[in-house]
């Protein structure tokens, strides 16, 4: 009689171990990934991670650089539809992978990140901004990017189900009737979209005012 063999395990490598860690940090947060907990996921022991990752934070730089790697980098033949595009791709992405926006200024060596600063930095100075100007005006791009996409993961919005009252666990032993702007403000905000807290419109604003200065040099 013909035994059943098991199947061979696939094998590990650094690139799989990231995409599992990036896995279970889109299911669970960040605080859910442990060394343990995606040695059993694969099927493997713990000791056998480290054949290919250093440690923990070594596998977390892993993991920013495969989301970065997501993010479009911009076509520069026009500059403003690249960066416009490129930061609503970011936004996109990080909403995405919610963990990773609070782990975007971690110091860490990805080559991802390192090509989508490159990119964006040449789409300004090829636009013929000054290198003042074009330091200026990337952190202005960054800190809307990422700064919007964290106060919108930050904030607990109301439910859907809760669009009369904006929901009370918000306002507490509040009334939500005295703040009929504030609930009306709040509903504006729900969604995962590029829209919800007004972020193409703060962008669009910003990419006015590039426009303006460019006009101006």
């Amino acid at each position: 009689m013909r035994q059943n063999q098991a199947e061979p395990r696939i094998p590990l490598s650094r690139q799989r171990l990231v995409e599992s860690a990036v896995a279970l940090a889109d299911a669970g947060g960040i605080e859910a990934l442990t060394m343990r907990k995606l040695a059993s996921q694969l099927g493997f022991e713990v000791m056998a991670l480290y054949n290919h990752v250093s440690n923990k934070h070594d596998l977390i730089d892993g993991m920013v650089d495969f989301v970065a790697a997501e993010m479009e980098l911009p076509e520069c033949e026009d500059w403003r539809a690249g960066l416009r595009g490129s930061a609503l791709s970011a936004h996109t992405v990080l909403l995405k992978h919610r963990w990773v926006a609070s782990l975007w200024a971690r110091p860490m060596r990805s080559p991802a990140r390192l090509r989508r600063m490159e990119s964006m930095l040449a789409c300004l100075r090829e636009a013929g901004f000054s290198a003042e100007d074009t330091y200026r005006w990337y952190h202005a791009l960054e800190m809307h990017i990422f700064g919007s996409t964290l106060l919108m993961l930050s904030l607990d919005f109301p439910s859907p189900e809760d669009t009369e009252t904006a929901g009370e666990s918000f306002f507490g032993e509040t009334p939500p009737s005295e703040f009929p702007y504030l609930v009306e403000h709040l509903a504006m905000h729900r969604g995962d979209s590029p829209e919800a807290g007004g972020f193409e419109f703060v962008l669009d604003l910003l990419l006015d005012a590039l426009e303006e200065a460019k006009g101006g040099n």
